[in-house]
């Protein structure tokens, strides 16, 4: 049912000449979310006891100055918590009696995703169980989100030492869902420790008419900004038409880099273990996760069982493994991973091998991919894993 859902709104915004927008009133990640459980309720918190509700909102590149101001002049809004994002790199973490848990070697570095908060307001929207802590999170303090927690191998007590130097314990574990699937939560303002970050959404409390607050939002400077309420999206997190980063790692794996000018060397032993080139219909020889490629082979295979081959131009194919970082960012692309594909890439999509044929989404869907045209900033041709 789950797939079902985003299947036909895949093919609507393809057959409605959508542009790569958001869909109409919902994503992606909202069709999911529709019918499972993992954000479709308020989580009880001393927030949810009076009338309204959680709301975020972001803008595509980065919010504008003044944005959490302008927000919080909205009537109806409530208590506003901007969110920086930005990405570090951890060079070992070890046990509070100081056993090292994880030190690469060579050079090579663990990369991370940061989220950067105001500890005492974002505590408003979190558990009870974790709202102290984070409350009063300290300089040499973080928090982990649940997945990264199991992916470090790490708790309360233990310590993260990140290039350059500085050391932060961890004071504490949240719930993946209330920190936007961050690997690591600091309350610092001084955030040069970490690396570069962006002011990339903000969450907060609405009490009020939607409309009412969507006409106030499209008076916004800048981008157009994007709305969700809890229980919306899959994730309650910026950019929710595609996983985060810490669901790709635990999904596919995680390995370390070794920076080198503006990119980097991927973990050989990752590769070795994740990376295979086969042969797949319709594409040929492909070289991707050895995970994805089934999901890439499935969906060429309907393709080629539904008479619907024809739709794929082999020549557009712009290939699925690359290791590299996100255009201006040291976020790591999901290529990476090997775990997002280019296909009928830079063809237009009224054409004979349009990358937005409702044939190639639905195939594309069933085998739990997503397509980019339904980004904010719209990416036809790009598809990488989604839920599988």
């Amino acid at each position: 049912m789950r797939r079902l859902l985003l299947t036909l709104a895949l093919v609507a915004s393809a057959c409605s000449g959508a542009g790569g927008e958001d869909l109409p009133g919902t994503t992606v990640a909202a069709a999911i979310s529709s019918t499972t459980t993992t954000t479709t309720a308020l989580p009880v918190t001393p927030t949810t006891k009076v009338p309204g509700g959680w709301h975020l909102a972001w803008q595509p590149t980065a919010l504008v100055d003044g944005f959490a101001g302008a927000l919080a002049d909205i009537q109806g809004v409530g208590t506003v918590s901007m969110v920086r994002v930005g990405d570090t790199r951890i060079v070992e973490t070890a046990r509070a009696d100081g056993t090292i848990v994880d030190q690469p070697t060579d050079g090579f570095v663990i990369p991370a995703e940061v989220h950067a908060v105001d500890g005492p307001v974002h505590a408003g929207f979190v558990p009870d169980s974790v709202a102290e802590t984070l409350a009063g999170l300290a300089d040499d303090e973080v928090m982990l989100g649940s997945t990264s927690a199991v992916l470090r191998d790490l708790d309360a007590g233990d310590t993260i030492t990140f290039s350059g130097g500085y050391v932060a314990t961890v004071a504490g574990v949240v719930d993946d869902d209330f920190v936007g699937d961050a690997e690591i939560v600091t309350a610092r303002s001084d955030l040069q420790v970490f690396g570069s970050f962006l002011d990339k959404y903000a969450v907060f409390w609405f009490d009020g008419v939607r409309a009412d607050l969507e006409a106030a939002l499209e008076s916004f400077d800048g981008e157009p900004v994007v709305l969700r309420a809890w229980g919306e999206p899959l994730v309650f997190r910026h950019g929710d038409s595609v996983r985060s980063q810490v669901a790709f790692k635990e999904r596919f794996g995680e390995f370390t880099i070794r920076p080198n000018g503006g990119g980097f060397e991927q973990e050989r032993a990752w590769r070795e273990e994740n990376i295979v080139t086969e042969s797949i219909p319709l594409l040929g020889s492909v070289t991707c996760h050895r995970d994805f490629i089934e999901m890439l082979r499935q969906a060429m295979t309907e393709l080629v069982d539904a008479g619907n081959g024809a739709v794929i131009n082999r020549g557009s194919f712009q290939g699925c493994w690359n290791a590299r970082f996100i255009a201006g960012r040291e976020a790591i692309s999901h290529h990476s991973f090997g775990a997002a594909a280019d296909v009928n890439f830079y063809e237009p999509e009224d054409g004979p091998f349009s990358p937005t044929d409702p044939d190639l989404l639905v195939a594309m869907y069933t085998a739990g991919l997503t397509s980019g045209h339904v980004w904010v900033n719209p990416d036809p041709g790009h598809f990488e894993w989604f839920d599988s």
